[in-house]
């Protein structure tokens, strides 16, 4: 797999399905057979029952990771301890499973998966995922570079994916949009309240929609979500 041309796949694609293609697509390069991407909530877990972001687990396996094992997955907490990616053929040993996540570990087996990767991966501060990748042969070539490949290319999926989700699902208005035109062209609330002819006090309002429409909490971040996230291709109202 070549690293660049993913990561330019990945920042040009605008949907999501184009997106998840191009995930397995690279992460079919490693082997994996499956894979699982679960979102946390600001400062909490993966409580159980949480859907995951994306997943092409057996639904056996989803139904009972989801039910049984999510809020208590010891891989996953060493992998969020560490900070790194931890490959389960190697630490295993050394974790403690209760007797739910032995019983996942099970149907996992039983599914014929027999090794696996699990990362953590940020988007910024306060917003990160937990990755796993499974192979269906034990891994004992697994090298210390390929895992932090692995991150990367699920790290890379990640913050596009919420680039994605959050411009998706939260349109502009045209009152929104041309504030935000005009905060890119470094105009103050003043210049953009004689622009518009409305208020200083109503620019205010339209440029906190702005914030949190595309989850942003200044205006630099507001101007580099416009240029990089595809924000200048939201439909108006």
């Amino acid at each position: 797999m070549d690293l660049s041309d993913y990561v330019r796949a990945v920042s040009s694609t605008k949907m999501v399905p184009a997106l998840n293609a191009i995930l397995l697509q690279a992460m079919d390069t490693f082997g994996a057979a499956a894979i699982s991407g679960y979102e946390f909530p600001y400062g909490g877990d993966v409580s159980t029952g949480r859907e995951p972001i994306i997943t092409t687990w057996p639904e056996e396996v989803s139904k009972a990771y989801r039910a049984q094992m999510a809020g208590e997955d010891p891989l996953m907490y060493a992998a969020m301890t560490l900070g790194t990616p931890v490959h389960f053929l190697s630490i295993n040993e050394s974790l403690h499973f209760s007797e739910n996540s032995s019983a996942v570990i099970d149907i996992m087996r039983a599914n014929g998966f027999k090794d696996g990767v699990t990362t953590p991966v940020f988007a910024k501060p306060g917003a990160f995922a937990y990755f796993a990748a499974a192979f269906r042969e034990e891994r004992h070539d697994m090298t210390e570079a390929e895992m932090r490949l692995i991150k990367i290319v699920f790290s890379e999926y990640y913050f596009r994916y919420r680039e994605l989700t959050r411009i998706q699902q939260s349109v502009l208005s045209n009152r929104e949009r041309q504030v935000l035109v005009a905060i890119v062209n470094n105009k103050s609330n003043s210049e953009i309240a004689t622009l518009m002819n409305v208020s200083e006090h109503t620019v205010g309002t339209y440029v906190r929609r702005c914030f949190d429409k595309l989850d942003v909490n200044s205006r630099t971040q507001a101007v580099l979500r416009y240029i990089g996230g595809g924000a200048s291709d939201i439909p108006a109202d």
